[in-house]
């Protein structure tokens, strides 16, 4: 299973953010062709700047539709509350809206350096640390929330299997790809003689308990991002065919493993003022559909892939007969 987990940094605007997601879980027409109908979720935040695609800071008409895509499951995880979100009552207001709509998430994605993150090393947030003035984690978990996500992503090609260099290393980049594979085998090193902030890699699982700093436990997950040139290449749109390969699904496919992909599909070229995927990433996005629609990966959301992961999903992951439903966007 593969789940395309992507923070909405930098998604230019309301039409963007649907576009793309239209392309990937329908088969319309969409501005990159006909849809290539797989499962693939979206973060939300609240408060952000101008410029940046936020609950916010768009019409009232736009966050139905974003509501509609929340209670239907393709938007799953929220990812901070934003980088003007610096209080408990920002996270309040944000977590107030969600409950009067009946919008549920369960899944919580640190933010880069945002103050109401839960992460502590890299991803420097305070929202879990009683008496700051951002801390929120008692009403986050009480909302509802059950996994976080602090900032850990792997090179390493599917989890939930026993930890393996192979498909790293790139012949035709030999040197930068020996450089990941080495970084890779560090963190492992490190994660087994006990290391905290590489705990997460040790055993290389999907999921693991951990605790937030006010005591509340949580279920910590880590992110794969498995091209030759490490964790920060082709984390993006405009990049995503770096990281949707042949080569890396096989290796998946070999594995029979989970794997959910670091990403940023809303970084697309500004340079350009592109709205959308380039040729490059739709062929990629239509390969990946390939090899789901003849049942030899299955893209899900990361919700769902995380409840298969930790078992809670009832009876059995999910299939392409329980898939969700997308909303009309209009």
């Amino acid at each position: 299973m593969v789940a395309i987990c992507s923070d909405l940094d930098e998604t230019p605007d309301a039409e963007t953010y649907f576009e793309l997601m239209r392309f990937l879980n329908t088969t319309e027409q969409t501005a990159m062709g006909t849809g290539v109908g797989l499962e693939v979720g979206n973060t939300i935040y609240f408060d952000m700047a101008p410029g940046q695609f936020s609950y916010w800071n768009t019409t009232e008409p736009n966050r139905e539709k974003i509501r509609a895509l929340i209670r239907s499951g393709h938007i799953d995880c929220l990812h901070s509350f934003g980088d003007l979100a610096t209080t408990r009552a920002h996270a309040a207001r944000a977590l107030e809206e969600l409950q009067k709509h009946d919008c549920r998430i369960r899944v919580w994605i640190d933010h880069a350096q945002a103050i109401t993150n839960f992460g502590a090393d890299i991803m420097q947030g305070q929202g879990d640390q009683p008496g700051h003035p951002a801390y929120h984690a008692d009403l986050t978990m009480a909302y509802g929330i059950e996994y976080v996500w602090r900032g850990r992503v792997t090179s390493v090609i599917g989890q939930d299997r026993p930890f393996s260099l192979r498909g790293i290393v790139d012949a035709g980049h030999p040197v930068a790809s020996a450089k990941t594979l080495a970084t890779e085998a560090a963190k492992q090193a490190l994660a087994c003689l006990g290391n905290r902030k590489y705990r997460l890699h040790a055993g290389n699982r999907q999921i693991r308990p951990g605790t937030l700093r006010d005591g509340q436990p949580v279920q910590e997950f880590i992110r794969c991002n498995p091209p030759w040139g490490g964790i920060g290449m082709g984390d993006r749109g405009d990049e995503i065919q770096q990281v949707l390969t042949p080569r890396f699904l096989d290796r998946l496919l070999e594995r029979r493993a989970p794997c959910i992909l670091y990403t940023h599909l809303g970084k697309l070229n500004r340079n350009r003022n592109q709205r959308a995927f380039s040729p490059e990433a739709v062929a990629a996005f239509r390969l990946l559909a390939e090899y789901h629609h003849d049942g030899r990966i299955l893209v899900t959301t990361t919700s769902r892939l995380l409840d298969a992961s930790s078992c809670q999903f009832p009876g059995a992951p999910p299939n392409r007969r329980s898939s969700l439903e997308f909303p009309d966007l209009g």
